[in-house]
């Protein structure tokens, strides 16, 4: 059996996301519009996501723009998608529900999306959570 997660590693991980939202840059392409958009698009990002291929024809560029607003709209779940061809590519954030990911694969999680952060942004995540406790 895993090692169980620590609700100290959660928090911290809430915590970062909070922090980089609140730094968030404004030149960057993504707009999110609050600290939850930022999370799932993240996890997306870190490829803790499920993602599920649609053929749907000429249209896939059409379908590609209705599909996360309906997504959000009926399931308040974000996603993206990516046209390939004819067929279009949904990306949803997976659960990080500590009954869902266990200790090991939360850490490298965390090591992931502080990654992307540092990729996406240039910002550190310690240094924000550094500044939050200051």
């Amino acid at each position: 059996m895993s090692k169980p997660r620590s609700l100290d590693q959660h928090k911290r991980f809430f915590a970062v996301i909070a922090a980089t939202f609140h730094h968030w840059p404004e030149w960057h392409k993504f707009k999110p519009k609050d600290a939850e958009h930022l999370r799932a698009w993240l996890l997306v990002r870190a490829e803790h996501c499920y993602i599920h291929e649609f053929e749907v024809g000429a249209d896939a560029e059409q379908f590609a723009k209705l599909i996360p607003i309906i997504g959000f709209m009926m399931f308040r779940c974000h996603s993206w998608t990516k046209v390939i061809g004819n067929n279009v590519a949904v990306c949803v954030p997976q659960s990080i529900a500590f009954e869902k990911l266990g200790h090991n694969a939360f850490c490298k999680l965390n090591d992931d999306v502080d990654e992307v952060i540092r990729v996406e942004t240039g910002l550190d995540p310690e240094a924000l959570l550094r500044e939050k406790a200051a």
